[in-house]
């Protein structure tokens, strides 16, 4: 009796050191798998030295120099302060492309590859791109089903079918859980009256959700494994350990505090072609003013000084577009300012030339006051009659 209860005895020591030696293989795949992530382990990267980090990133039906980019951003990135700017390119974009004239920006891909299109890029936007990311539809649908599909709300159903391009779309409005197949459908969808521009809006929101989704504990256990075959996915001139270090800093960058900026064009029809033809220059500020921007984020408010109907309302979207929060709108002490006014209020406000570019000429108060529920008041004057 004695003998059988110590087998027995053993028989549940020996059960539990093959749970225990389990456990602890586990949890080394998990600590290796977070060391590797949070950059703990020892490699070299320099993608964290640039003042501002620039990334091209490219959508396409195929990897290859003669398919079309079907979606184009650039990531603006501080590595130091985390402020982050993404910009989304519409494909129908007219503009220079090197060596081949006027176009839509989408043929420079397929003109001269990855390196056409980034030249393109830097010279609209005025910016360097230092690193650029390529990926084809049926990777992204990999990739997409590699962390297990993203959970998305739907806004409507959405149903499409283009059997010469070999697209069909049939997707139905509600919270669900896309795979790769469904993410690609509602990401190439565009057809309703917002055309590229509800498209764009839509790759923005997939990109938030993608985001949510690697955050999450069961999707970073699958990061080192997802990286390390990155280069089956995606054509890049990163290498594994720069990839790492950009996952490492966009962990860190605030989500909620990402400017997203699409760039805007007049649609024209330009020898029986449809395109969104840009104020070059102004791309150039606006997206030099954005990178820049010390006033994203601070809060204002917008009172109308002229007695112009509406007027407060299209200063303060003005206002927003290049990145303050308007707190308030509302009617002025008197409707007798003859030039517009801005009281401020926080040390933090910048009174550059593009703010002034759209003020016009104003009267700069400062009243220092960390108190105060607003950083400026902008009392919009008679010279803003338009």
């Amino acid at each position: 009796m004695r003998r059988v209860e110590r087998l027995n005895h053993l028989k549940r020591k020996n059960k539990k050191k093959v749970f225990q030696l389990a456990f602890m293989a586990l949890l080394l795949v998990i600590c290796i798998a977070f060391l590797y992530f949070f950059n703990l382990m020892p490699f070299s990267s320099d993608i964290l030295a640039h003042e501002r980090l620039n990334i091209l990133a490219v959508g396409t039906d195929s990897i290859e120099s003669s398919g079309r980019a079907d979606t184009i951003l650039v990531l603006s990135v501080s590595p130091k302060t985390k402020d982050t700017v993404l910009f989304s390119i519409p494909r129908d974009m007219r503009v220079m492309i090197p060596g081949k004239g006027e176009d839509k920006i989408n043929h420079s891909f397929a003109y001269g590859g990855i390196e056409l299109l980034e030249k393109t890029v830097e010279n609209f936007m005025g910016l360097s791109i230092h690193y650029f990311g390529v990926i084809d539809f049926e990777s992204f649908k990999l990739i997409i089903d590699a962390l297990g599909g993203v959970q998305l709300n739907v806004e409507k159903d959405m149903y499409y079918v283009d059997q010469a391009g070999s697209l069909q779309i049939n997707l139905h409005s509600g919270l669900q859980l896309l795979d790769g197949e469904s993410a690609l459908e509602y990401v190439r969808f565009r057809f309703d009256s917002l055309g590229d521009l509800g498209r764009i809006q839509r790759q923005q929101k997939l990109i938030n959700a993608v985001i949510e989704k690697m955050m999450s504990f069961d999707s970073m256990m699958k990061i080192p494994s997802i990286v390390g075959n990155l280069s089956e996915y995606i054509h890049t001139n990163m290498n594994a350990n720069e990839m790492i270090a950009l996952l490492k800093l966009m962990k860190d960058v605030d989500r909620e505090k990402i400017w997203i900026e699409t760039i805007y064009g007049e649609p024209q029809y330009i020898d029986g072609v449809s395109y969104l033809v840009p104020d070059d220059e102004e791309v150039k500020s606006k997206a030099r003013y954005l990178i820049e921007n010390k006033n994203r984020g601070l809060n204002v408010e917008v009172l109308n000084g002229n007695k112009m109907p509406g007027i407060a309302h299209r200063v303060a979207n003005q206002l927003e577009e290049i990145g303050f929060n308007v707190v308030n709108i509302d009617n002025a002490d008197h409707f007798d300012y003859q030039k517009t006014v801005l009281v401020i209020y926080s040390k933090e406000i910048r009174v550059d030339d593009y703010l002034k570019q759209f003020l016009n000429d104003v009267e700069v108060i400062r009243k220092e006051d960390p108190e105060k529920t607003v950083d400026m008041t902008v009392i919009i004057g008679k010279n803003m009659l338009y």
